[in-house]
């Protein structure tokens, strides 16, 4: 069976959770209607539908750390050309706040809130939960870890009931080698777009992560017409409908027959 490992690396890290359906409430709730209520009944439960269940309890549930007011990021991408200042360029911009990716910058207005996320790193310093990733995204880290068996895959996505209103969770697959190699890098961090201003809770649902197989990568489609599904297989003689012959009702079969 595969193991996934999580681990803290900040004191205030929550570490993802396996989610279960309580099916003996829903249950117990189910039989108070019956008993006490001349006409309310619940006549289904979603607790006694498999896929359903599957679904709700599939992966393990991210927990937001911190609670506070998240707004959508009006951010722009540029280069600085060669001996030309990054900060005037991205003064020049409009920017108010500036990070480097890669080779080249982003600057974002209107965006004092992702400091309220700024924590003590390892060293003393201090180091920012919310990165810009440029188109409005950001990139949360988590301050925990993750290990998953080597060859398989980590899929983030949103909660099966959706992320709060206001908060996009772009659907991600990671590969093990870089999940496990967060760890030396601050840790497990998610995409996310904050679309309208939205308050997160601590402990709250944001998304959830799933453990994929290889193959639910290379899978192939193979589609069928309606001719080929319903066509009689090769050297059948069997008309559609009717049984062979020697499953009629009343023929013989085995050493018996013809006696």
């Amino acid at each position: 069976m595969a193991e996934v490992t999580f681990r803290p690396l900040q004191p205030w890290a929550l570490l993802p959770v396996k989610p279960r359906i309580d099916r003996a409430a829903a249950r117990a709730e189910r039989d108070t209607y019956q008993a006490s209520f001349r006409y309310l009944r619940i006549p289904r439960l979603p607790a006694d539908c498999p896929p359903w269940v599957l679904g709700q309890e599939l992966g393990w549930s991210v927990r937001c750390p911190l609670t506070l007011t998240m707004k959508p990021l009006d951010d722009i991408g540029f280069a600085v050309p060669d001996r030309e200042d990054p900060h005037h360029a991205g003064r020049r911009l409009g920017g108010a706040g500036m990070w480097q990716r890669g080779e080249n910058w982003i600057a974002a207005r209107d965006a004092d809130w992702l400091h309220l996320g700024d924590h003590r790193s390892s060293n003393g310093g201090w180091e920012g939960m919310f990165v810009p990733n440029g188109q409005g995204t950001l990139e949360w880290r988590l301050g925990w870890a993750a290990t998953i068996p080597t060859g398989t895959f980590l899929m983030v996505m949103p909660p099966p009931d959706g992320a709060p209103a206001g908060l996009q969770v772009p659907v991600g697959v990671i590969p093990a080698k870089a999940v496990n190699n967060m760890a030396d890098r601050g840790g497990m961090s998610i995409a996310i777009r904050p679309e309208q201003p939205v308050t997160v809770h601590r402990g709250q649902d944001i998304a959830r992560i799933v453990l994929l197989h290889p193959d639910s990568l290379r899978a192939t489609t193979r589609t069928e017409s309606i001719e080929e599904a319903t066509a009689t297989p090769a050297g059948t003689d069997t008309v559609p409908g009717s049984l062979p012959a020697a499953a009629e009702p009343g023929a013989a079969t085995g050493p018996a027959a013809g006696r």
